[in-house]
């Protein structure tokens, strides 16, 4: 029988902390130097300033994890593993597998009209259907944009802001424009249709199922958030998360949760592969042009095993890579408004 080896790593540079774990079987030489190479990175890219936050890279039966810095400069707290961060658009993926649970369960269809579940936006918008908001090709200008987003700001806010457009950015279907406004109006449907909050319709076929324990959905309620990395920008000025929208946004989570999530869709538990592909298919536009974002996930041009998203709101910078052929996931999550793509690009390189 395998044999499971955990090792707990720790050393000090200056007041910070830098911590990191990796659980693997059938443990190499090869794996211990590709382990290696990334926790140098990690380093270097912590004592260059790039990144401050927690990283999980899982390949082959390896699942490493690496915390670094601080997960509050006022305090002076060190940051740990099982950290909770804000996930900005990682929020989405989420938001899509809500809906794609609604039209399993026979409650709704992605080709249904929007203004069928809220009436209360312009008539203009009466051809979006549910399928373009979750693909960006809805025309629904995003409300960042507009101006819009300021502390406190609701989904209510956000509706009442459409409600105020004279049209929309072009004609439905057409272009791919993204628009955090289209996944606030998934979240209202996701409510109206469950008839319970879209917090607690994750909690309860989402988190709880996978035994996402420090995974929440950060609304109205201001529920509690233990173990929360503040928000800092890059200058070390308090920059944290401040709002209650919903759908786009909205959730806290940690390295180990988002990667039981992962695996979760790896293992069917939630939706069966034929039902998920449908959130990994990119959209034929006219003129024979084609976008390549699914149901909350950015997809690759090149390689269509390969999908990711990203999150970037105040100090918050976030990363989730998958590979749904071989199974390697990096997660990046950092509370200092760093460049965590390109960390994550530099990470993939080093794998075999």
């Amino acid at each position: 029988m395998a044999w499971i080896r955990k090792l707990l790593l720790v050393a000090f540079t200056g007041l910070n902390l830098l911590s990191c774990e990796f659980i693997g079987e059938n443990v190499t030489d090869d794996r211990d130097e590709v382990i290696g190479m990334i926790d140098q990175l990690l380093e270097k890219n912590y004592a260059d300033g790039h990144f401050n936050g927690v990283a999980l890279v899982a390949y082959g039966d390896t699942v490493y994890m690496k915390a670094t810095g601080m997960s509050n400069h006022r305090a002076n707290l060190n940051m740990k593993v099982d950290h909770v961060f804000y996930l900005g658009s990682l929020a989405k993926q989420f938001t899509g597998m809500a809906v794609m649970l609604l039209e399993a369960d026979g409650k709704l269809a992605f080709d249904d009209k929007v203004v069928s579940y809220v009436p209360e936006l312009p008539q203009f918008c009466s051809e979006i259907t549910i399928r373009q908001l979750l693909n960006h090709t809805s025309g629904l200008p995003d409300y960042y944009e507009m101006g819009l987003f300021k502390s406190g700001m609701t989904n209510q806010m956000v509706v009442e802001g459409l409600r105020g457009i004279s049209t929309l950015e072009f004609e439905p279907g057409t272009k791919y424009n993204y628009s955090n406004s289209g996944y606030v109006l998934l979240s209202v449907i996701i409510e109206r249709v469950s008839g319970i909050s879209y917090g607690r319709f994750l909690k309860d076929r989402i988190f709880v199922p996978l035994e996402m324990s420090h995974t929440i959905v950060y609304d109205t309620t201001r529920p509690r958030l233990p173990a929360r990395a503040l928000g800092f920008n890059s200058s070390g000025v308090l920059d944290d998360y401040n709002a209650y929208t919903t759908g786009g946004g909205g959730i806290f989570s940690n390295v180990k949760d988002l990667y039981a999530w992962v695996r979760a869709l790896d293992k069917e538990r939630i939706l069966k592969m034929d039902k998920m592909e449908e959130a990994y298919r990119p959209v034929a536009l006219p003129n024979d042009s084609t976008s390549w974002y699914g149901f909350g996930w950015m997809l690759d041009k090149k390689r269509p095993e390969i999908v990711m998203h990203s999150g970037s709101l105040v100090g918050y910078r976030t990363y989730l890579y998958r590979d749904r052929k071989t199974g390697t996931v990096v997660i990046l999550l950092s509370n200092h408004s760093n460049n965590v793509k390109r960390l994550n690009e530099e990470i993939v390189a080093l794998l075999p």
